[in-house]
C-alpha cells in the first residue's frame, strides 16, 4: 500500500474514533495560549494568521525526543533529512524552499551557520535539555525577521528558572552502545531566576553505508559523541528594568562515511577514519524595560555564535586513499533594541532597528588522490535593518498583523519585506479562518560571494572555485489561506491550509567542464503549492491523538532551473498519540510516513533516483514511581525499517532505551 492509502486509512481511523468518543468526553483541547515567535511580543495564538505549530516541554517528555531533530520529524511543512546515522549533516526544508532558506533562531539569535556553504543551520546535535519549547512559522518571515526566513522559522526557546529550586539527574543506556546522561537544576532566588543544565550522549552508532555499497571489509559502526553545557540567569533590577543572559556552549564528534576512492580510482564509499568535530558556543544578554506604566516596553538585546569544525580523513588500510584536513570558523553578532507600545487598545504596535555581522573563514586542503582541492577562504559581511509591525483587533472576531521589514545588507542593494496577515474567529463555532500574504529574501552565503578553492591534479592547475560579488538576493512571495473548526465541544480540532509561493533567484553553482572553473550565479526559479491539513482527538484527558498530513508539488518548469529540485516529499504524514491509564504512567508513539519525491545517486550511476516510500515508528513509555524517581523506556525505528533519508547514506535500524531520573 502506498503513503496515500495508508494517510487515509490513519484519517478516516481518527475520525472514526473521534465521531464515537466525542459525544461523552468533556476535555476540550487547548493549545499553548502565546505564540513567542510572532514578533518582538508574544500574541494569543488565537491571534496569529500565519500557519504555526508549538512543541511544548511536556511533549518532549512525553515523546521522549532525544535532539531538535527527534521534535521536528512529524511537524507539518517541514521536512527533515539527516545524513545517516545520529549526529550526522541535518537540514530541513520548509514547504519546498531550499535547505539554506529556513531561519533557525534560539532565544530569537540567528544560529545559521555562516561557515557553511549556503548559510544553512545543521540542526544536528542540538539537545533539548534546556530547551522550553519550539515553534515553528511556516511561510515567508522576512517581514519580521528578515534574511533567510524565506520558507519559515524555527525558533527553539530555552527554559528558565522558577518556583524553589529542583534538581534532576537522568541516565539512560540501550542498544547501539548508547548511553545518554542529563543533570539540570533550576529555580529562583529572591528576584533572581536560574536554570542549568549539563548532557552527554555518546552512541556507537550504526553503518551509515548501506550494504549495496560496502566494500568486503563489510559492516562498520558510525558513532556520535556530544557533550553540552547550557545556563540561564534572569534578575529582576528595579520596578521598571529585568536583565537575562544565556550561553550554551556543544562539543561534538561524529563519524562519517565521506566518499573516497582506492589508488585506481575505485569508488570507495565506506570511508571507517573520516571524523567531523564541531564546537558551536551561543551566548546571548538582554535588558528589558516598562515605563509609562506598561505601555513602552523596550528591549536592548546582544548575542554572539560562533562556530569552529574540524574535517579530518586520513587514508584507510585497504580502502579509501583520501586525505581530507580542513578547519571552518565562522560565527554572527547581532544587537537589536526593539520596542512594543500601547499605541491604543486595539493596536499593539513593535518597532526597532538591528545590526548583523557574520564572518567566516576556511583553511586546509582534500587529497583526493592526487586531485588536491585547497580551502583558502576568510570574509565578512555587516547589514542593518529597520522594522516595524501593527497587531489589530477589532472586538473578540477579527484580527491581522501588517509588518514591514528594510534591510540593508553591505553589498547588496536594499531590501524592503512585508507580510499581510488577517484572520477572523467566531467564538460560538470555535472556527478560525486565517490568511496571509507576504515575501521573503535571503542574501547570498559569505561562501557564495567571497570563497575560494583552488584544485590541482599532481600538481597541474585543474580548476577553481570563486565567490560571486555580485550575486543577487533570493527572493520569494507567497500566500496562505486556512481553516481551523472545533468540534464536539471542543473534543476534536481539525484545519486546513492551501498555501503557495514562488522563489526567484535561488543561487546554483554553474561549472565549466573546460576549464574545471565553477561560480555561483542567481538560476533558480521555482514555484511551490500544497495542503497542510491536520485532525486532533481528545476524547479524554488521559487520551490524545494527531494526525498531520502534508501535500505539496514543486513546479521547475520556469525555464531559469538547472534541473528538478530534490528532497521535497509529494507525501508527508506524521501521527503522534499519548495515553495515560493512570497517574504518573505514560505511553506515547510518534510515526513518520515519508513519500520521497527524487534525490541525487551518491554511487553516481543515473541522473536522478526515486526512492521508496517509508514508514518510520517510535514508541515510548515512562512511569513515576515515587514523587523523585520515574523510569522510562523507548524504541526507536520499531519495525527496523531500513531506508536512506539521503541516497547512499542509511538511517539506524531499531534501537531500544530505559532509563532513570531522580528529581530532589
Amino acid at each position: 500500500m502506498n503513503i496515500t492509502g495508508w494517510g487515509a486509512i490513519a484519517a478516516l481511523t481518527l475520525a472514526a474514533f473521534a465521531a464515537q468518543t466525542a459525544q461523552a468526553a468533556e476535555t476540550k483541547i487547548t493549545t499553548p495560549s502565546l505564540l513567542i515567535s510572532a514578533g518582538v511580543e508574544p500574541v494569543p495564538t488565537k491571534e496569529a494568521a500565519s500557519s504555526y505549530t508549538i512543541i511544548t516541554a511536556e511533549e518532549i517528555e512525553k515523546f521522549q525526543y532525544r535532539d531538535v531533530t527527534d521534535a521536528l520529524k512529524t511537524v507539518p511543512g517541514l521536512h527533515v533529512v539527516q545524513s545517516g546515522t545520529r549526529g550526522s549533516q541535518t537540514s530541513i526544508f520548509t514547504r519546498g524552499a531550499n535547505s539554506n532558506q529556513t531561519l533557525v533562531m534560539i532565544d530569537g539569535l540567528p544560529v545559521n551557520d555562516p561557515a557553511s556553504p549556503g548559510g544553512a543551520a545543521n540542526l544536528a546535535n542540538f539537545p533539548l535539555d534546556s530547551v522550553d519549547r519550539i515553534e515553528v512559522i511556516r511561510g515567508p518571515q522576512s517581514a519580521l525577521y528578515g534574511s533567510q526566513a524565506i520558507g519559515g522559522v524555527v525558533n527553539i526557546i530555552t527554559k528558565r528558572g522558577g518556583g524553589k529550586p529542583r534538581s534532576t539527574l537522568r541516565a539512560e543506556g540501550g542498544t547501539l552502545g548508547t548511553f545518554n546522561t542529563w543533570a539540570s537544576t533550576g529555580g529562583t532566588v529572591d528576584s533572581v531566576d536560574y536554570f542549568l543544565s549539563l548532557s552527554g550522549e555518546t552512541t556507537r552508532g550504526s553503518d551509515a553505508t548501506p550494504s549495496r555499497l560496502r566494500d568486503a571489509r563489510g559492516a562498520e559502526r558510525d558513532g556520535n559523541e556530544v557533550l553540552s553545557a547550557s545556563g540561564r540567569i534572569g534578575a529582576k533590577l528595579n520596578e521598571h528594568l529585568s536583565a537575562s543572559a544565556f550561553i550554551q556552549i556543544t562539543d561534538s564528534e561524529t563519524e562519517i562515511d565521506d566518499d573516497g576512492a582506492t589508488a585506481g580510482f575505485v569508488p570507495v564509499f565506506q570511508n571507517v577514519d573520516s571524523i567531523y568535530k564541531s564546537r558551536r558556543l551561543l551566548t546571548s544578554a538582554d535588558i528589558s524595560g516598562r515605563y509609562l506604566d506598561g505601555v513602552w516596553r523596550p528591549r536592548l538585546a546582544l548575542g554572539v555564535t560562533r562556530y569552529s569544525s574540524r574535517l579530518n580523513d586520513n587514508p584507510d588500510p585497504g580502502g579509501s586513499v583520501y586525505l581530507a584536513d580542513v578547519d571552518y570558523k565562522g560565527g554572527t553578532y547581532k544587537a537589536s533594541f526593539d520596542n512594543a507600545l500601547d499605541l491604543h487598545p486595539q493596536h499593539l504596535l513593535t518597532f526597532g532597528v538591528s545590526y548583523t555581522r557574520d564572518d567566516y573563514s576556511s583553511n586546509g586542503r582534500r587529497d583526493l588522490g592526487g586531485f588536491v582541492i585547497s580551502s583558502v577562504s576568510d570574509a565578512d559581511t555587516d547589514a542593518f535593518a529597520l522594522y516595524a509591525a501593527d497587531h489589530m483587533t477589532f472586538g473578540e472576531r477579527f484580527f491581522a498583523t501588517v509588518s514591514l521589514h528594510h534591510d540593508m545588507p553591505d553589498g547588496l542593494a536594499d531590501h524592503t519585506s512585508y507580510t499581510i496577515a488577517p484572520g477572523y474567529y467566531h467564538v460560538e463555532t470555535d472556527t478560525r479562518l486565517t490568511a496571509s500574504y507576504g515575501t521573503g529574501f535571503k542574501t547570498p552565503s559569505l561562501f557564495q560571494l567571497y570563497g575560494s578553492e583552488f584544485s590541482a591534479f599532481l600538481g597541474f592547475p585543474a580548476g577553481q572555485y570563486s565567490g560571486n560579488p555580485n550575486l543577487k538576493a533570493e527572493t520569494s512571495r507567497g500566500w496562505e489561506v486556512g481553516v481551523e473548526q472545533g468540534l464536539a465541544g471542543g473534543v476534536v480540532l481539525t484545519g486546513v491550509t492551501w498555501f503557495e509561493s514562488r522563489v526567484k533567484d535561488a543561487i546554483e553553482i554553474v561549472f565549466d567542464p573546460m576549464t574545471g572553473d565553477s561560480t555561483p550565479a542567481n538560476l533558480q526559479r521555482f514555484d511551490v503549492q500544497g495542503i497542510e491539513a491536520f485532525m486532533e482527538v481528545r476524547p479524554a484527558a488521559q487520551l490524545t491523538a494527531r494526525i498531520d498530513y502534508t501535500w505539496m508539488t514543486v513546479d521547475t518548469n520556469t525555464g531559469q532551473v538547472v534541473g528538478p529540485l530534490t528532497r521535497r516529499p509529494r507525501h508527508e504524514i506524521g501521527f503522534t498519540a499519548s495515553w495515560t491509564p493512570q497517574d504518573g504512567t505514560v505511553l506515547s508513539t510518534n510515526l513518520q510516513l515519508v513519500d520521497p519525491d527524487r534525490d541525487i545517486p551518491r554511487d553516481g550511476f543515473g541522473y536522478y533516483v526515486y526512492p521508496s516510500s517509508y514508514m518510520v515508528v517510535n514508541l515510548a513509555a515512562a512511569h513515576r514511581v515515587t514523587d523523585n524517581v520515574q523510569l522510562t523506556a523507548r524504541v526507536n525505528n520499531l519495525l527496523n525499517k531500513t531506508y536512506e533519508p539521503v541516497n547512499g547514506l542509511e538511517a539506524p535500524g531499531v534501537e531500544a532505551l530505559a532509563g532513570v531520573s531522580f528529581s530532589f
